[in-house]
């Protein structure tokens, strides 16, 4: 048991508020921190009680992370969660704008401290609205606030109330800082001050360049689908083209090359690079310092 205790009460209050209103049926998905990567659990939402409990036991050792928006069924695609929801969330991971979430109106019904600097904020919607609309409004109020657009997508997971922020060497409690669930906004509140989200990227017609792979970093050399497989969990067919795992995606946009120089890259949104690039994004860690220290030790011990 960490010297960190879990707070059992913040974390009920975190689930009811998020998920109290949920549909019958459906499921809740539990992630949490492996030596080998990643696990995943799914909690029914009529037996809260379990879910807590899943939640709570899993923090008192490990990270973890719950699925903001529901799934329909078991399963860690996009195409398993539900068709709508009621919630927005925006990660402000910065000081700017955990700053400019103090004055943000309206104001978020639920503000969970991720760590002693960062928050996440949560607008409970009047009336659900389909996926698209949840990641357009995610990305706009993003870029009102400064915060991190990555975390917009709808099969995003984050930190629970309650539980414990391991990804430092001194653990940290995550926190219940507000909570109205009461205070619901619609949709059509958030547009009148949002900015208009900004057109797609043009596709990218170009092939990237090759990079030159370091011959003393065993990582740099692992064949792109053998990694991209084992950190998304998608399988890369022989022509390498997949549906790319951070924007919608109707048709495979991002191909994965056998070449590790090449590494994967997205024609979409432009996104791609190395191993190291493809971890950040999944993870949330950054490419420099501890957190690319941390991070390679991580897929050292998951990618072989």
């Amino acid at each position: 048991m960490s010297e960190l205790s879990v707070d059992r009460a913040a974390a009920l209050k975190y689930v009811d508020s998020l998920f109290g209103r949920a549909p019958r049926g459906a499921l809740v998905e539990v992630r949490f921190r492996v030596p080998l990567g990643m696990g995943q659990r799914f909690h029914s939402v009529s037996r809260v009680d379990r879910l807590v409990e899943s939640i709570l036991a899993l923090s008192a050792r490990t990270d973890v992370y719950v699925g903001v928006l529901l799934r329909q069924r078991r399963g860690g695609s996009r195409a398993d969660l539900v068709e709508r929801g009621d919630v927005v969330w925006a990660d402000c991971d910065t000081r700017e704008s955990v700053a400019a979430l103090r004055t943000f109106r309206p104001s978020p019904a639920m503000v969970v401290a991720s760590s002693r600097e960062n928050r996440h904020a949560y607008w409970f919607l009047a009336e659900p609205v389909g996926l698209d609309v949840i990641e357009g409004t995610n990305r706009r109020t993003a870029l009102a606030l400064g915060a991190d657009v990555r975390c917009s997508d709808r099969a995003r997971i984050l930190r629970p109330a309650g539980s414990v922020n391991r990804k430092r060497s001194e653990p940290v409690a995550v926190g219940l800082l507000r909570l109205a669930p009461a205070d619901r906004v619609s949709v059509a509140d958030l547009d009148r001050v949002l900015p208009p989200e900004p057109a797609p990227p043009e596709p990218v017609s170009r092939l990237p360049r090759r990079r030159s792979i370091a011959s003393s970093d065993p990582l740099e050399a692992i064949p792109p689908p053998v990694y991209f497989e084992q950190l998304t969990g998608m399988r890369v067919e022989r022509s390498g083209k997949v549906h790319c795992p951070f924007h919608e995606d109707r048709t495979p946009s991002l191909h994965v090359y056998d070449d590790p120089g090449r590494g994967w890259y997205c024609f979409g949104c432009g996104r791609g690079g190395s191993i190291y690039d493809l971890a950040s994004l999944l993870w949330d860690r950054d490419t420099r310092g501890r957190d690319f220290i941390e991070l390679r030790g991580e897929l050292e011990g998951l990618v072989r």
